[in-house]
């Protein structure tokens, strides 16, 4: 490896253990959007913050005759889950690794560091590039609540790469599931077992009693999950009310999501009328499923920069969600996967040299990109 991309290894590592020493779960990115407003306005942007809370900067053309192109769309999203706590992670062998307290946060600190990366290598090269507006989102993971907030129209853009992680590094997210949270409550009636089990209405049997679609369907293109289940007060006690929340992550679209939707809910309605209670059933999309268009113009100047430097193109569907669901609605877009791995957990790691291979792609691309007038 050479003495340059060792040193952009090194400048990434830095960057992400300064994101690690701040906390930024959903809603609470202030900290980490101050970190990242110093780090634009060093490179003489900028940045501003919209309403919903999204930091946003306009990175001006080069040479300052391409600044009439449309700008192309950068994203990465500032919060991480739960605990999300500011920790000194651990480097060993080329691999950052929380220090085991809290999860390391590369979802996503590792695709603002990409992007920062990306910036300054544009700037420090003086390379030609079309201009770009960097968008880094708030509450991706609650629903991307700060990209389904943001219009990028009237910025102009069109095309644009979200870095997130769908996958091993360098994944390009070419098909992506819908995502939706399906929440259940049933309505039991409670009673005392000593006194006799007449009249009452277990909410826990209810909830076992329904025969609703889970685990792996359609050839694994479905997957339906519940991962939280409370329900009782006490062991002597018949259960009144039961909360379950689970997922539905699918590639059936249209009517044929919409069936899956009442199969589930008619599941529990029909579980608790039959032991005389009653369900409700509620569905939040959070992510809608997409298709990229192996035509798509900056989809093909990716492969073709790709191509350029030697390295593949690994197109994948995802189950897993990201900005590109919402963003697409305005601009043709697609993730690029940071390889963040066993993200959400204390177990969660990532390889640091793949993220630097991650910024030269990026810079090999904008060198050399125009997007068609």
């Amino acid at each position: 490896m050479s003495h340059k991309a060792d040193k952009l290894i090194d400048a990434i590592a830095q960057t992400l253990i300064a994101l690690a020493g701040v906390p930024s779960v959903s809603g609470q990115e202030d900290t980490v959007r101050a970190y990242l407003t110093s780090r634009l306005e060093r490179l003489g942007l900028a940045p501003t913050v919209d309403v919903a809370g999204n930091l946003i900067a306009r990175v001006a053309a080069v040479p300052s005759e391409r600044d009439g192109e449309a700008p192309l769309l950068l994203n990465a999203h500032m919060d991480r889950t739960p605990p999300g706590l500011a920790h000194t992670p651990i480097i060993a062998d080329g691999v950052m690794r929380s220090d085991g307290t809290t999860n390391l946060g590369a979802d996503d600190s590792a695709g603002l560091a990409i992007i920062l990366h990306t910036l300054e290598e544009l700037q420090t090269r003086a390379i030609s590039h079309p201009p770009l507006l960097v968008v880094f989102t708030v509450g991706e993971e609650v629903g991307l609540t700060g990209a389904k907030a943001f219009d990028p129209t009237p910025w102009g853009a069109q095309e644009g790469i979200i870095f997130d992680n769908a996958g091993e590094p360098g994944d390009v997210v070419t098909r992506a599931a819908t995502y939706v949270a399906v929440d259940v409550l049933i309505h039991g009636v409670g009673g005392h077992p000593g006194k006799g089990l007449a009249g009452t209405a277990n909410a826990i049997e209810i909830f076992r009693r329904a025969v609703y679609p889970v685990g792996s369907l359609d050839n694994d293109t479905t997957r339906i999950t519940f991962g939280r289940i409370e329900a009782g007060t006490a062991r002597n006690a018949i259960p009144r009310e039961l909360r379950a929340q689970g997922e539905i992550r699918t590639l059936r679209e249209g009517a044929e999501l919409q069936s899956l939707r009442k199969q589930i809910a008619n599941a529990f309605t029909e579980a608790a009328a039959a032991l005389g209670g009653s369900a409700e059933v509620t569905f939040d999309t959070h992510c809608d499923s997409y298709i990229v268009d192996a035509e798509e113009p900056l989809l093909r100047a990716y492969v073709d920069a790709l191509r350029a430097r030697g390295k593949p193109f690994h197109p994948v569907t995802t189950f897993i969600g990201s900005d590109a669901s919402a963003l697409r609605r305005h601009v043709r877009a697609f993730t690029v996967s940071t390889g963040a791995m066993n993200e959400h957990t204390t177990e969660e790691w990532i390889a640091l040299a793949p993220l630097a291979d991650l910024v030269e792609n990026a810079v090999a691309l904008l060198g050399t990109y125009r997007a068609a007038r």
